[in-house]
């Protein structure tokens, strides 16, 4: 099961997730502060978070949608994803995702 790093303001939580699953669900299912208000479809933006670097090139693409969607973010950057959009890989394993 690969690890996943979350960070927040405040604390760092290390998370197994399932490979299949998105991260947002690995997420919700350990308690970590993420929301996803349009139950990961998409569409809302509540999820979002940034991915370090090395890992971007690890992710499945991102639709247009995704990309049009962290384009009006306040906070959205090269690095911004949509935590219901990533589905979890073994090449995930030590990944730190930052929640704005």
């Amino acid at each position: 099961m690969p690890k996943i790093i979350f960070k927040t303001e405040d604390k760092e939580i290390t998370v197994e997730a399932v490979v299949g699953e998105t991260l947002l669900e690995a997420a919700n299912r350990s308690d970590v502060p993420l929301f996803g208000g349009c139950g990961g479809a998409g569409v809302c933006g509540t999820c979002h978070v940034f991915i370090e670097q090395e890992f971007l090139k690890k992710l499945n693409e991102p639709a247009l949608e995704e990309l049009d969607l962290i384009e009006v973010l306040p906070n959205g950057n090269s690095n911004s994803r949509l935590a219901c959009q990533i589905v979890i890989t073994e090449d995930l394993d030590g990944m730190i995702v930052t929640i704005p």
